[in-house]
């Protein structure tokens, strides 16, 4: 069972968008592994990549006792935490789906994460992210990444930083990305 945040309930004051590779950069991006010498393409994607980044600022949620399923309830002991009117109330801590935050939050740790090994996100092209010394790029749309390298041990580096964070899965043939084959 997945607890999902109804967004359009939730007010967060700061900026939600996430910058992402749009349709003309991901097109050039596969074009331009045809015109580099032994270059390659590969996707990854992140599994569950919304979920369970730390908040500094918390949610709240409440949601009927009744509408929560008995295993659940048995499981942790809700019956005790019921309001007299019959609801539970959670403190939200970690990103989950529907939160409108959960998104940008996700790729600001993502960002912080692939920053200390060596990746960086271009200032002038959202979305296209290059290595200080490594013969890599990618295109990042969400959890979704399109991976231009030249020598499979550029590729492995990628790979071992965000299995340090994640569980990711692998496509070396870049067949699927972001729903184009």
């Amino acid at each position: 069972t997945r607890l999902t945040v109804g967004g359009d309930k939730v007010h967060y004051p700061g900026d939600v968008g996430t910058p992402t590779a749009d349709l003309t950069l991901v097109k050039m991006h596969i074009n331009s592994v045809i015109s580099t010498p032994g270059a390659r393409y590969m996707t990854l994607d992140v599994k569950n990549f919304y979920l369970n980044t730390p908040m500094v600022r918390f949610e709240y949620v409440k949601i009927k006792i009744d509408d929560i399923p008995d295993e659940i309830v048995v499981e942790y002991d809700l019956k005790g935490k019921v309001t007299s009117d019959g609801f539970i109330y959670i403190e939200i801590q970690k990103g989950m789906y529907g939160l409108p935050q959960a998104g940008i939050l996700a790729q600001q740790l993502l960002e912080k994460r692939l920053n200390k090994e060596g990746y960086s996100q271009s200032r002038m092209i959202p979305g296209l992210w290059t290595h200080k010394t490594r013969a890599i790029s990618f295109t990042l749309v969400v959890d979704d990444f399109g991976v231009k390298y030249v020598g499979k041990e550029h590729a492995d580096h990628l790979i071992k930083v965000l299995k340090k964070h994640y569980k990711i899965a692998e496509d070396w043939e870049g067949s699927l990305y972001c729903g184009i084959q």
